[in-house]
């Protein structure tokens, strides 16, 4: 079963996210909090730690959060989600 994760924001930066890449292989699999609305999960925070899991293989663990924009926004994000989510095979949850 694989997991989509939609990032913040589409942007990034190629350097930072290098810089990133190289935490992220001292440090491990990233914690981020994110949204699950039953069938996306959409992340409030690391674009550049989500993109660097992706690229190291790793799997995200994410912290549940309520959504925390209006309604209007979650619309607009789920139908960002088939644009640039990011597809994990693995996902981990925090309790």
């Amino acid at each position: 079963m694989s997991h989509v994760v939609t990032p913040l924001h589409a942007y990034y930066r190629p350097a930072h996210l290098e810089h990133v890449i190289a935490e992220m292989r001292r440090r491990g699999a990233p914690r981020i909090r994110a949204h699950f609305d039953g069938a996306t999960r959409f992340a409030r925070e690391g674009t550049h730690r989500l993109r660097a899991a992706k690229a190291l293989g790793l799997a995200p663990i994410l912290v549940p959060v309520r959504w925390w924009r209006s309604r209007a926004a979650l619309e607009r994000a789920q139908f960002a989600a088939a644009e640039y989510g990011h597809v994990f095979p693995e996902i981990e949850i925090a309790t």
